[in-house]
């Protein structure tokens, strides 16, 4: 029988037991060492040999002895139990209260798994290790003899998985701080190198978009038009958060300004085709330029005129291809233009180049034809920085 000078011996090793062990779980940043160290402060207080914590997996069915002291080789970190209302720490979480028996040969509740009968467990005590949302596990106490486990026993245990609780959570947050942390820097190097990508791009408009035989007004509309694509492009590319933008939505944007009577003038066709941020930028300024030369020198230009936009991949073995055709009709009489200003230069060299692709423009009678095949953003073969 305990005597009294027992007992508050045994109260005194758990009272400094929970303070040496809440300190160390408020500052603690590792939660394995968290749950080695409880397993083995508890062992001690307790004076029983083995003590684990067990993580329930509720898509497993089942628990794992995520932690504990003097288990055999091979047990901790890999040996489970389910976590069925007849396993005795299925039983706990059922229960959603501090389960105790006292000898398992008169257990009648649930089973004893047979990992605990090689290990020699004769009696137990479990309680919650609660959660926000569900029940992180047990702490489970296991003796090698029957023993009584005393109410001063169960609530020590309790405010130790109490304890546990607070810890396993405060770490949780603080990885998710750190997670948030981390992709809020990522988020802002990106945004910078997106702006200086971007700002270099809009110098070269500004510098090659010509001011010789324009007005003011002709080279400002001729300059903000050219952004615009610019802005459209990366709008999608923000909205997609740096991700991949699709093809025919580009087009559509882009192309939605031009097509004034209705829809019926503009006609498109092809399936969803993924862009790179940089792909989106270059192609949306070569379909700007195009559908700017369309509406001054070509189709749409005319009542009658039409403009189809096809685009299709085309994969062999070795790569894959993105392939897109303007072709204009109804329009007036075309021919090659004089001299070649940066529009012509953008279509057929810049945007080649920076698509690292092929780029034709037939100025036919009957309509202008541009056609364009460049890598697909998912071959490695293009610098796909945003």
């Amino acid at each position: 029988m305990e005597t009294p000078q027992h007992r508050l011996r045994n109260l005194e090793l758990q009272r400094q037991a929970l303070a040496d062990f809440g300190l160390y779980a408020f500052r603690s940043e590792d939660l394995d060492k968290t749950l080695r160290l409880a397993s083995e402060r508890v062992s001690v207080a307790m004076g029983v040999p083995l003590v684990k914590v067990l993580e329930h997996l509720p898509d497993r069915g089942a628990m794992l002895f995520r932690s504990g002291v003097n288990w055999q080789p091979g047990t901790v970190g890999v040996a489970t139990i389910p976590d069925a209302e007849r396993s005795p720490g299925g039983f706990a979480l059922r229960s959603d209260r501090p389960v105790v028996s006292p000898d398992i040969r008169t257990e009648h509740r649930f089973e004893m798994p047979e990992i605990l009968v090689r290990h020699g467990v004769r009696s137990m005590v479990n309680v919650i290790i609660v959660g926000p949302d569900r029940p992180f596990g047990v702490l489970e106490v296991d003796a090698t003899e029957p023993r009584n486990f005393s109410p001063d026993d169960v609530a020590f245990l309790q405010s130790y998985a109490n304890l546990l609780a607070a810890a396993i959570e405060r770490l949780k947050i603080h990885a998710q701080l750190r997670q948030s942390a981390q992709e809020q820097t990522v988020l802002a190097r990106e945004l910078g190198h997106r702006a200086r990508n971007l700002l270099g791009l809009i110098r070269a408009l500004a510098s090659q978009t010509s001011v010789t035989g324009r007005s003011a007004t002709e080279f400002r509309d001729a300059f903000i038009g050219r952004l615009r694509a610019l802005s459209v492009a990366e709008s999608a590319v923000f909205e997609t958060s740096g991700e991949h933008v699709d093809l025919g939505t580009m087009v559509r944007d882009i192309l939605a300004p031009f097509d004034v009577q209705g829809g019926d003038r503009i006609s498109l066709e092809g399936a969803p085709v993924p862009l790179a941020a940089r792909q989106a930028r270059m192609f949306g300024l070569a379909l700007h330029e195009l559908a700017t030369n369309a509406v001054k020198y070509g189709a749409l230009g005319q009542p009658t005129g039409q403009v189809r936009v096809d685009w299709s991949t085309h994969r062999s073995a070795t790569r894959c291809d993105i392939r897109v055709v303007w072709h204009e009709t109804g329009g007036p009489q075309v021919a090659p233009p004089d001299r070649q200003g940066f529009g012509s230069r953008l279509l057929q060299e810049v945007v080649a180049n920076e698509l690292q692709g092929e780029a034709t423009l037939a100025f036919n009678p009957g309509g202008v034809h541009y056609s364009l095949t460049f890598p697909c953003c998912d071959q490695g073969e293009i610098s796909v920085d945003s």
